[in-house]
């Protein structure tokens, strides 16, 4: 029989925990010349951005350059690059979440990629990327030094109802290089400092930064990496409704 409750103070239900709403992060190694990579980047940035844009705050980036990009995609290395992460796109979009890619090719998958050299007390705002399915970024040279990238929990009101002791702790298995700070399941925001030659990837809604570099800079200080976005093109269904209409005249 069992005891009444004012005769046990301490009575929970037996239940049970799981997780609710979790966000997938792909991580992996590629496997290409970095040192090659890196002496590319760092060439590219100084010799064609530098020079031209005085804004202190861009001049570590190929972003807002259409010809420099161009110019990096006809790299034999780029296409292996490109290759190589649209494969994996692919693959784990097929198997995390279910899409359907048997009727597209590579050239369905659309990747936009830009350079980025630190090598200054750069830092990069917090933000997301829009327009785009997942994002991610190719660690080219980094060491234990350089600066982590920092993702936030989607959910703002997780930072207003704290939820464990509030300390960081190092995640264990994949988690490697990995501290967060929450407890368990409850997270309010992540620094991964991957290794070189790690590529991340993640939904492109998740909001992350790139700290500035904490202590004092090395005069030989360097973080490159190639960050991406990446979306697909997608069948459209019962699309010959109505009146079929060429709007190539817009282009006018």
């Amino acid at each position: 029989m069992t005891k009444p409750i004012n005769e046990t103070p301490f009575s929970p239900m037996s239940g049970t925990s799981f997780p609710l709403f979790p966000i997938s992060m792909y991580r992996a190694t590629i496997n290409l010349n970095h040192d090659l990579i890196a002496q590319f980047c760092r060439d590219l940035v100084k010799n064609n951005i530098a020079e031209y844009d005085t804004n202190v705050k861009t001049q570590y980036t190929t972003y807002f350059n259409k010809k420099v990009q161009e110019y990096t995609e006809e790299r034999e290395w780029f296409k292996d690059f490109s290759d190589i992460v649209k494969d994996s796109y692919v693959d784990w979009l097929t198997g995390e979440m279910g899409h359907d890619f048997s009727s597209l090719s590579r050239n369905d998958i659309h990747l936009f990629a830009w350079i980025n050299v630190y090598n200054a007390p750069h830092s990069h705002d917090c933000h997301n990327h829009p327009n785009s399915l997942i994002s991610g970024t190719y660690y080219v040279k980094v060491d234990k030094h350089s600066s982590p990238i920092k993702f936030y929990n989607p959910n703002p009101a997780s930072a207003c109802f704290p939820m464990g002791n509030g300390q960081d702790y190092e995640g264990q298995d994949n988690m490697n290089n990995i501290i967060i700070n929450g407890f368990g399941h409850h997270q309010h925001e992540v620094f991964v400092n991957p290794t070189q030659g790690e590529v991340l990837m993640w939904p492109s809604y998740l909001n992350h930064m790139v700290p500035q570099y904490e202590g004092e800079l090395e005069e030989d200080y360097e973080r490159i990496t190639i960050s991406f976005n990446l979306y697909h093109n997608k069948p459209i269904d019962s699309n010959e409704t109505g009146r079929n209409l060429d709007y190539s005249f817009l282009r006018k």
